[in-house]
Parts: C-alpha cells; structure tokens; sequence
C-alpha cells in the first residue's frame, strides 16, 4: 500500500481535531444536567423520522447539484449517527468508536485486493468478492436468522420493493429476462383491468400494488432508479402544465377536459420543439 503524502497528514490531523471537537460537542448536548431536555429524551426510535428526513435531503442536493447543500446535509447525517452513537455510549453498550472500529474492519475484510494482496481486480471481481466476503463475515447468529434480512422497517414502499428485489437475488430468485418481467407486468395489468369490472375495491388494490412492486422489479433490471425517473416524470408534468398555466391565465378555472388534452398535446409538442432546438444548438457548439 501506497505511503499517504504529506498534505494526506496535514487533512487527516485537522480532521481529527474538529472530529474531536464534534465529539465534544455532542457530549455537551446529550449531557444530562446542563445539556438540550429535547435531546435528552430523544430514543433511537424518535430520530429515526429525522435520519429518513435528512438522507432525503441530502439525495435532493445531489439530484441538484447543490455542492454548498450537499455539504449541509452530509453534516446533519453525520450529526444523527453522532446521537444514534451517544445514545448507546450512555448505555455503556457501544460509542462512536466501536461503530469506527468496526467499519474499518469491514472495509479492510470486504477489499483484501486493495489491503492484504494489493492487485488489480475488474469491477465484476471487486462485486463478486464483496459479495462473498458479507456471507462470511457474518455472525452464525445473522446465518441462522437470514430470512429476517427481508423485514426492514421504517422504509419507504419503493425503497421496501428495491430492498427485497435485491434480497431474494442473493438466494438465486431472480428473473431471467427484461421480456419476463414485461410479461409479467402484462399479466397484473390484465388481472387489474379483471378487479376492476368485478368491482372490487380490495382486489383492485392487491392488484395494483402487485403492478407497482413489478415496476420495481425491472427498474432493478434496468438498472433505473424508480425514484430518479418517477422524479423526472414529476418535473415533466409541471414543465407541461406550467405551460398550459401561461396559455390559460385565469381561464384555467374554466375549461372542459377536452380544452386541457388539446392543450397538454400542445404544451408535449412545444417542450418536443425546445428540447430539439437546445440538442442542435449543443451540437453546433461542439
């Protein structure tokens, strides 16, 4: 392994001192006597709505671009394993140093090509070696209990789909083709279209989220963030009827369901149009 550079030193001491000083910093505001009342009751189940809040956040930033918020929010994810940490030290079960400690041990088991054998390996190889050394590293504890893996609480109903999607995989359960799925999702539609003429409020609900959860299937097939692309579908649909609302003005209270598909057909046309002339123009330029 290579030997850290100089100014590698100078960060990582700067580093140390202000993490030091977060530590500090904590330790005064978890402090029983003359520390935050609101933090002092705070339970690991209490912040967990504050650790789903600001990791939202912070993918929000990325999706931006927004380095300064990027920023912001890195902290105030570091800030809640930093009260997730203390909350145990106070219990004398663990503190912030054992959850360190242990991460470095896991970088350090999962890549022995990059800290015991130093060799160059292909991405494939880098993934196919994670993936053996989790299954090893894990306690006789976590192996006899493996099927708990797919219950994890407190995730949202897309990230719950992604979760057991990539789940079952490890155990070979997976789909062999992008044209399964499609069939597949060909089959719930039909069975919903079924729940549907049969009037079925509970049918129609099995049956549509049966249609959700194998959308996420092959978004993970496609290697598509469901998220991402439902977010730009959003952005879409507020980029279209923005333009309907210029079109409209005030009138928008007072058209007829016909005037407002004429109207997105012309808005769909126009971002068509828009999105050419910026292409060509890129293409100009380069």
């Amino acid at each position: 392994m290579s030997k850290p550079l100089k100014q590698d030193h100078i960060y990582q001491d700067k580093t140390l001192k202000k993490f030091a000083e977060l530590m500090s910093n904590i330790s005064l505001l978890k402090n029983k006597k003359n520390g935050c009342p609101w933090q002092g009751k705070q339970t690991h189940k209490t912040l967990i709505p504050y650790l789903i809040e600001e990791s939202l956040e912070f993918i929000d930033s990325v999706q931006n671009n927004d380095k300064e918020n990027m920023k912001e929010e890195l902290g105030d994810l570091l800030l809640q394993i930093m009260l997730h940490s203390e909350i145990e030290r106070e219990k004398k079960n663990f503190s912030i140093e054992d959850v360190i400690t242990g991460l470095n041990h896991k970088i350090k088991t999962r890549h022995p090509y990059v800290f015991e054998k130093k060799e160059k390996v292909s991405i494939e190889k880098a993934e196919e070696i994670w993936k053996e050394m989790k299954i090893k590293n894990k306690s006789d504890k976590t192996k006899k209990n493996i099927q708990s893996n797919l219950f994890v609480e407190y995730l949202t109903p897309i990230q719950e789909a992604q979760h057991l999607n990539f789940q079952v995989e490890k155990y070979g359960f997976k789909w062999e083709s992008k044209n399964e799925i499609l069939n597949k999702l060909l089959e719930e539609i039909e069975e919903l279209q079924i729940a549907i003429e049969e009037e079925s409020k509970h049918n129609i609900e099995e049956e549509f989220g049966d249609i959700f959860f194998t959308i996420i299937s092959l978004s993970k097939y496609l290697e598509i963030n469901p998220d991402n692309a439902l977010r730009s579908a959003n952005k879409k649909f507020k980029t279209r009827f923005s333009i309907i609302e210029k079109i409209l003005g005030d009138k928008i209270f007072n058209q007829s369901s016909q005037k407002f598909r004429e109207l997105w057909n012309l808005a769909k046309e126009k971002l068509k149009r828009t999105h050419k002339e910026q292409n060509d123009t890129k293409q100009n330029l380069d």
